[in-house]
């Protein structure tokens, strides 16, 4: 039971880990493409306050699922792989729009990306509420 209890814990640390790294490699995504450190106070609490807000709440809802409710191992590895898809989709999304193909309209992806991680979010978290329940018994 003990080898249980750690990798449960090993699992949510790794997918938490991975949640943050995608947060601040976000924040960093939207101050590269506004060029930022160039910009004054307005900029940094209107402009990238908003941006931050929107672009950090999937992984905020991730993260809080997974510390604030009580999880078996399934549905651990089912929150696990949600987020490792949220992280990767975002993070290439960004990657690709701001640093691979490089184009003044790509702006619109700080508002589509936290959009698209919001629909997987429900569906891992379907996915998980599926995973509790217990199959018939025969």
């Amino acid at each position: 039971m003990q080898n249980s209890e750690k990798l449960e814990k090993m699992v949510k640390g790794v997918a938490l880990y991975m949640l943050s790294g995608a947060a601040a490699f976000s924040l960093e995504v939207v101050v590269y493409a506004d060029k930022g450190w160039h910009l004054g106070v307005k900029w940094w609490i209107t402009s990238f306050l908003s941006a931050a807000l929107w672009m950090l709440a999937p992984y905020v809802g991730l993260s809080s699922i997974l510390l604030k409710m009580k999880h078996t191992l399934r549905q651990l590895i089912v929150l696990f792989f949600g987020s490792a898809g949220t992280v990767a989709f975002g993070m290439v999304m960004l990657f690709d729009g701001f640093f691979v193909h490089t184009d003044p309209r790509n702006r619109v992806i700080f508002w589509v990306v936290p959009l698209y991680q919001w629909i997987a979010l429900a569906g891992t978290v379907a996915l998980r509420t599926a995973v509790e329940r217990k199959p018939p018994q025969p």
